[in-house]
């Protein structure tokens, strides 16, 4: 078995899978220092196995910027450093079960990762720094709050439309492919007296808007608008994930999130060295 580890800058992922890709466990950890985030969540995979670990488990493959802090070797485990890009476009399209499709790696900020031939062509087509860093970084200075289960649960008891100026506010109904209800600018209405809930909901649409919309446009720029997947820590989140998806498909792009989506990554470096016979 080979652990796929992930680095990123807000969280540590790590899949530990078998020699079929099967994931066998899976452990997502906060970072608070990127030094020592990667021997925590290793230590807590590695550790069900007791001290005979090194017998089953072969090597681990290790991505993410975080991952820069790791040494050749950890825990007495060999390391193998894997592209991220690469692991990003791989790992999307194996959770997907697809054989070409636009990645959207949607973490603190967002990666777009284009990838065709069951993986074999992959190429990073751009990404914005919008993401959940944003959502966080907004909801701190603007509502005091930095938690993220319970800003989603504040923006789910919100109403976005309260805080944006909506296409139909401004032209009376539908222009173009856009309709009425569409956002024509996010956060237009905000006012100081403005509802917490109704705040937290329109930073949502915000960051998950943009994401959608850059995912749908590069998507029909690498003829992938049939197949984009939606993938990092920000695609578990129900409001932004069904965000991203809505805006996408409102350009003409067909987006899921694919379960485990937060391990793409992980668990494409973990299938990239496994296909370069790194373990």
């Amino acid at each position: 078995m080979i652990i796929g580890l992930d680095v990123g800058a807000s969280f540590a992922k790590a899949v530990l899978v078998d020699e079929n890709l099967k994931i066998i466990d899976k452990h997502i950890l906060p970072v608070e220092e990127l030094k020592t985030a990667a021997l925590r969540i290793l230590d807590f995979l590695i550790n069900s196995f007791g001290r005979d670990y090194g017998d089953v488990i072969d090597a681990v493959a290790a991505s993410g910027g975080g991952s820069r802090f790791i040494g050749n070797e950890v825990l007495g485990l060999p390391v193998r450093r894997v592209d991220e890009v690469r692991a990003i476009g791989l790992g999307g399209l194996l959770l997907a079960k697809r054989s070409e499709g636009l990645i959207v790696s949607a973490g603190t900020g967002t990666a777009l990762i284009a990838a065709y031939g069951e993986g074999n062509v992959i190429k990073h087509v751009g990404g914005t720094g919008v993401g959940g860093g944003t959502i966080i970084g907004l909801s701190r200075r603007i509502l005091g709050v930095t938690d993220f289960e319970t800003l989603e649960n504040m923006a789910m008891n919100g109403n976005a439309n309260e805080v944006d100026l909506t296409v139909g506010d401004i032209v009376g109904g539908p222009i173009g492919i856009v309709p009425a209800e569409a956002t024509a600018s996010n956060l237009a209405k905000l006012a100081y007296e403005s509802n917490p809930n109704d705040v937290a909901a329109g930073i949502f649409n915000m960051v998950s808007q943009t994401i959608g919309v850059i995912a749908a446009m590069a998507a029909k720029a690498y003829g992938l608008e049939d197949s984009v997947i939606i993938t990092g820590m920000l695609a578990k989140s129900r409001v932004a994930s069904k965000i991203i998806c809505e805006t996408a498909r409102l350009f003409g792009s067909a987006a899921h999130v694919p379960e485990n989506c937060e391990f793409s990554c992980a668990l494409g470096a973990a299938a990239l060295a496994i296909q370069e016979r790194n373990i």
